[in-house]
């Protein structure tokens, strides 16, 4: 998102500066398909964070780290005319620079409400969400991933906010509509709040047709990758790639599946929607909003999803149709489209 706002800036003549830690300048632009961008940009880095305890605190070490860096390089520039926050609201900066904060989800210690932690996370966590919500009075705007983000900004910190969808590649996906195979796909980090093993019951209720989960193991908990290997049925195997290397597999599926619930966008969705997958999404959270009616379905059990996946695969006619229609939609959400829109965002807020 960082990427394509600082595009959509200096491609229409405008100055910007990227504050940010030090990075691999050629592996993100390789990795992204944004060659050359940051040639134009003024880079303002500083050191890679170095917890000086590595248990404990962690958090609060590095918004300590980040608001003293931050701090620094705003004491030395005083000419910016705006600020655009794309890392949470934690990082946003103590100025009197207009600040504009693009929110994946507004509540970053949800865990500490649903009481699945203890009384001493619930202490460590305490000061953390008082300073949030303190940085949410800095920003002047927000802006949301989608309607459903918005609908928590609201909720959680009493603000409005502005949908804007995250920028997605489908570009490098259009080709990808013909030589479709009976193939269902999954994309995603190998996780338990992704939901994988709704996926394998998804599978093994559709037994006539291939089922694949693509994703990257969480070296964290790497047990859950584990046990999704015992319980999967025959027809269901596994591809560990990075999350972006899957280009071929998707070309050939007809189906991509989304099990996690209450997802703030889905942009996995949207790329294979512009490959001419058909997305069958759970009903929650953002992907309600990226697959309406006309472009796939949705569901809220597993049953309902094994019954639109046979639909699908029972009726090309209908296949086709529905392909095109999510090819089409997903241009929405377009690198373009967010381009264009952000670009306007920013400009109105200057000026």
């Amino acid at each position: 998102m960082a990427i394509h706002s600082l595009r959509a800036i200096v491609e229409n003549g405008h100055q910007a500066s990227l504050i940010s830690e030090r990075f691999d300048i050629a592996k993100l632009e390789d990795f992204l398909g944004c060659q050359g961008v940051l040639d134009k940009v003024d880079r303002l880095s500083f050191p890679v964070f170095n917890p000086l305890v590595r248990k404990g605190l962690l958090l609060y070490q590095q918004l300590y780290y980040f608001q003293r860096e931050t701090r620094r390089i705003l004491r030395d520039r005083r000419d910016f005319d705006l600020i655009l926050s794309t890392q949470d609201v934690g990082y946003v900066p103590t100025t009197n620079i207009r600040t504009l904060q693009y929110c994946y989800f507004p509540d970053y210690f949800a865990h500490v409400h649903e009481g699945q932690a203890s009384f001493w996370w619930n202490l460590y966590y305490s000061p953390a969400r008082a300073y949030y919500h303190e940085r949410v009075r800095r920003v002047n705007h927000f802006l949301s991933v989608s309607d459903y983000t918005g609908r928590f900004i609201r909720q959680v910190w009493g603000r409005d906010s502005t949908t804007l969808y995250p920028p997605c590649p489908v570009e490098q996906y259009k080709s990808f509509g013909e030589d479709k195979e009976n193939l269902v796909i999954t994309i995603g980090r190998i996780v338990p709040e992704k939901r994988m093993h709704d996926f394998l019951e998804i599978a093994s209720g559709s037994p006539s047709f291939r089922f694949v989960i693509i994703g990257t193991i969480d070296d964290k908990n790497p047990q859950y990758y584990n046990s999704l290997r015992k319980r999967a049925s025959p027809n269901v195997s596994f591809i560990l790639s990075p999350l972006r290397a899957t280009k071929d597999v998707m070309r050939r599926a007809k189906v991509y599946v989304h099990c996690a619930r209450n997802e703030q966008f889905g942009i996995a969705i949207v790329e294979a929607m512009a490959a001419g997958c058909i997305p069958v999404v759970h009903d929650s959270g953002g992907p309600p909003e990226i697959v309406s009616n006309d472009v796939g379905f949705r569901w809220k059990n597993t049953d309902v999803a094994i019954y639109q996946i046979a639909r699908i695969f029972a009726h090309e006619r209908l296949r086709v149709e529905l392909s095109r229609r999510a090819s089409d939609r997903a241009t929405q959400f377009s690198s373009d489209t967010f381009e264009s829109k952000i670009l306007e965002t920013l400009e109105e807020s200057v000026g």
